[in-house]
């Protein structure tokens, strides 16, 4: 069995690929049926703590897609208030 050998503060540092990736393997595992209950437990906080990244990573991606949407229709307003019809 693999063990995660990360701390904490070196998962969180993770990219979201990696962070992702480790995730499906972690479920993998999980699926598998033939861990010992310490080490299902063990993936299974693992597997949480690893949602928890991914699910910030995701929404810091959202909010600068909205800002970005945010950004570019101030834009298009702008040129629209200067441009005559």
């Amino acid at each position: 069995m693999e063990h995660n050998t990360e701390s904490p503060t070196e998962q969180e540092q993770l990219p979201f690929e990696e962070a992702i990736r480790r995730l499906e393997q972690v479920v993998k595992d999980l699926e598998s049926g033939d861990k010992t209950l310490d080490e299902a437990l063990a993936l299974y906080e693992e597997g949480k703590k690893l949602s928890a990244l991914c699910d910030r990573y995701l929404q810091q991606a959202e909010l600068k897609l909205k800002q970005w949407d945010d950004d570019a229709t101030e834009v298009v307003d702008s040129y629209a208030e200067d441009t005559p019809i």
